[in-house]
């Protein structure tokens, strides 16, 4: 790499740092309003079928139907999904499965059992993770330890809730909603369903279980011990960040509208922003999960002795230490040791272009008013009266 093109690196990286809190605000300030007029448009479209003597019941028929245009707009716009992606998750889900994954062994055992021998390491990891925590559980029982008991308990159940009964159900329902929640949901459970990525996640869930579950926790005893935790927390925050961000991305992108309105520069500047957004993305989670930890960590602090939080500065180097595993957990996956790279990835780094900041925001503002304003048109006061007329029109033609 020459000089140019890490002073291109640095500046893109910083760029993108100050736009992604903008690209967020914008979208949600916009989202959120939009929501307020479906919302709207929906009563009046449900008021209008009512004085026609529609049925309850089909009146709540046709009004998800019309709610559900908004999907479509969304999708048309920033989905750019073409094909179903690919999944560790079967699409069925049974109680019979859910339970199973609840169990110590589960996941080794339904891995054999449906033939997917290449994932039967990954799924030893993630049961010894739930061992581990569970025989740390009895051994404070034995101890008469009721405090840590329930913490173990509540990990367990919290470790097997997030890993594998929500996969299961994720992937049962996700085919339900469209659009941005259809998006997010599919984003979940494909992150969720990736078992080389939570397994190495789960090793922060097993290593607190360990180290501070002595009456005395360890890493009070231990000096740095504490600063390793936070370090092996942030790798897997950070590792996590990464798949959930190049999973939404894979669905969504501002670059699919922009080619429509005439602005194939714009959708370069996009392309070149979601590529290299990944990094700063990884740091903002970092940041926020670890701000958040320490809060909890204040709060537990009053209700039990287990918990001493030093002083300040502690809280600093905890939430650094975080942040430096999440930017170690990046460089493994930007080199492809732990997540392959994704076929036909495109990267417009190549060109060493300059992210033009303002550029960014003015595409952002193109794609999100044009779907506003379709959003806008389609559930006016006048075309909710008009769709209600409409669907009761075409209910009587096919009696």
């Amino acid at each position: 790499m020459n000089k140019t093109s890490i002073h291109t690196a640095i500046h893109n990286f910083f760029t993108s740092l100050i736009l992604i809190p903008t690209i967020i605000y914008k979208f949600i300030t916009t989202w959120l309003p939009i929501n307020q007029t479906v919302n709207k448009a929906n009563k009046i479209f449900s008021k209008k079928l009512s004085k026609m003597g529609v049925p309850e019941e089909t009146t709540e028929t046709l009004r998800k139907e019309y709610a559900s245009i908004k999907d479509y707009i969304f999708e048309g716009n920033l989905n750019k999904k073409n094909k179903t992606q690919s999944s560790n998750i079967r699409k069925t889900s049974s109680s019979k499965r859910v339970l199973i994954k609840m169990l110590p062994g589960g996941q080794v055992f339904l891995r054999i059992k449906n033939g997917k021998a290449k994932d039967v390491k990954s799924a030893i990891l993630l049961d010894t993770t739930k061992t581990v925590i569970l025989m740390v559980a009895v051994a404070r029982a034995l101890e008469r330890d009721i405090y840590w008991v329930a913490v173990c308990f509540t990990s367990y159940l919290l470790y097997s809730l997030l890993f594998g009964i929500a996969s299961e159900l994720i992937n049962k329902y996700k085919d339900i909603s469209r659009g941005l929640l259809g998006s997010i949901i599919d984003t979940i459970g494909e992150t969720l369903s990736d078992t080389k990525v939570i397994a190495l996640v789960s090793l922060a869930l097993s290593s607190h279980a360990i180290l501070a579950a002595p009456f005395v926790p360890l890493y009070h005893v231990i000096p740095g011990l504490d600063f390793v935790e936070h370090y092996i927390s942030g790798f897997g925050i950070g590792l996590f960040a990464v798949k959930a961000y190049r999973t939404f991305t894979s669905y969504i992108s501002y670059s699919k509208a922009l080619p429509i309105f005439d602005s194939a520069k714009l959708s370069h500047q996009i392309s070149l922003f979601e590529t290299n957004a990944e990094l700063p993305f990884v740091f903002y989670s970092s940041i926020f999960v670890g701000f958040v930890w320490e809060g909890l960590e204040e709060i537990v602090e009053n209700f039990t002795p287990r918990v001493v939080n030093v002083f300040f500065w502690n809280g600093v180097a905890d939430i650094f230490m975080n942040l430096l595993g999440a930017l170690t957990a990046y460089a493994l996956v930007h080199h492809s040791f732990i997540i392959k790279k994704q076929e036909n990835r495109p990267n417009p780094n190549k060109e060493n272009t300059r992210i033009d900041l303002q550029a960014i925001k003015k595409a952002s503002n193109i794609v999100l008013t044009h779907m506003k304003n379709a959003i806008d048109t389609v559930y006016s006061e006048s075309a909710a009266k008009e769709a209600g007329t409409y669907k009761l029109t075409r209910m009587n033609k096919a009696c």
